[in-house]
């Protein structure tokens, strides 16, 4: 009986021992299989971080690039800005230019003189010395250039810089073309200036009146005139 005891505790203690045994072998196994599934994990993290890395080294640069051809576009842009805003300003030069040339209509606020023969001639008086002459109508042009005119006109048709005014017994001749008194003298530029050229004291308009012309004059608000016919 005593004998039988012994081999039944013998027994379970090595029960015991196989079973702690095989139990620390698998704890082991897993605890290694853990291990190992971990490492792969962080050799992914770290190929991924590697990646994100270089991806965002690539988007760095590609944002340098970015903005480097930005800088390039405003700076073309503000170039292009700067060569319109100097191209419309020569543009509107250009016009202004042949506007007063004559090569396009112009208007503008400005004044009408009116030229005309007395009325009244005495019988023992020199007609010659009552009627309006091409020195006249060619003293109020320059005098009219002289006070800033941009454009002169004479009977609706332009004065230029070529254009000759002869008399022709009674009519004034405009380069070739005949008009009858009055002959009406319009100027586009500042209304009160060439007012005040004109009609300053011993000026243009006392020279006329002295030579017995009848004057009228009269600012106007909008003068308009053709282009030049070629």
């Amino acid at each position: 009986m005593k004998l039988r005891g012994r081999h039944v505790v013998l027994s379970l203690v090595l029960f015991v021992f196989g079973f702690l045994g095989s139990y620390s072998f698998q704890i082991t196994k897993e605890h290694a299989q853990i291990v190992q599934m971990s490492e792969q994990e962080w050799e992914k993290d770290f190929f991924y971080r590697q990646q994100l890395i270089q991806m965002e080294e690539k988007n760095r640069k590609l944002q340098e690039k970015v903005d480097n051809y930005r800088k390039d576009i405003n700076q073309l842009e503000q170039a292009f800005g700067d060569d319109e805003a100097k191209i419309k300003t020569l543009v509107n030069e250009k016009k202004k230019l042949q506007m007063i040339t004559g090569e396009l209509p112009i208007q503008g606020s400005g004044i009408k003189l009116s030229l005309k023969d007395s009325a009244y001639i005495p019988s023992e008086e020199n007609v010659n010395q009552y009627i309006v002459h091409d020195r006249h109508v060619q003293l109020v042009i320059n005098e009219l250039y002289s006070a800033g005119a941009k454009a002169i006109a004479i009977n609706g048709q332009r004065i230029y810089k070529d254009s000759f005014v002869n008399c022709v017994g009674p009519v004034i001749s405009v380069d070739g073309n005949q008009y009858p008194a009055p002959f009406e003298i319009e100027a586009i530029g500042d209304p009160e200036s060439l007012q005040t050229s004109l009609e300053l004291t011993n000026g243009v308009v006392d020279i006329l009146v002295n030579d017995n012309i009848e004057v009228k004059l009269e600012t106007m608000e909008r003068v308009q005139m053709d282009a030049k016919i070629s």
